[in-house]
């Protein structure tokens, strides 16, 4: 799915809000989109991927560690791909792991992001068709854990 078509979607953010769309939230980061919860904190950054680039999805994890940090903030990165046969969720997730570990060990076994969490576009159009919250129990189901 394109950005701009992951964008105007119908996110599921419960009582939070869309804080940004694709617009610049630090110094050369523009997440897809952040979500932000009623006092004012990053709880949510989503990232949408249509290529297989394996170096796209470290951006995401190193780009969103580094604001989070920044802001004080310990925010759920949520990566939506569009699989294809040789590069499917779970094989970015055992991509992404590595470098994630690499990262806490750094920051003394603590990343500011809480949590990692892939999904495959189908399975992110399908939570909303479902009206899964993001974050909750049944939408962190689908997909994979880093």
């Amino acid at each position: 799915m394109k950005d701009s078509g992951f964008k105007s979607l119908n996110h599921q953010i419960g009582v939070n809000v869309i804080a940004s769309k694709g617009t610049q939230v630090a110094k050369g980061y523009k997440p897809d989109i952040t979500i932000k919860n009623s006092q004012g904190q990053t709880t949510f950054i989503l990232e949408s991927e249509q290529k297989t680039d394996r170096k796209a999805f470290l951006g995401d994890l190193l780009k969103a560690e580094k604001y989070s940090e920044e802001q004080a903030a310990s925010p759920e990165l949520i990566i939506v791909m569009q699989p294809f046969e040789n590069t499917t969720t779970l094989q970015i997730t055992d991509h992404i792991r590595p470098y994630a570990q690499w990262l806490s060990g750094l920051k003394n076994g603590k990343m500011a992001l809480s949590s990692i969490q892939v999904l495959s576009d189908d399975e992110y159009l399908d939570s909303i068709a479902s009206g899964e919250i993001i974050g909750s129990e049944v939408f962190k189901k689908r997909g994979h854990i880093v």
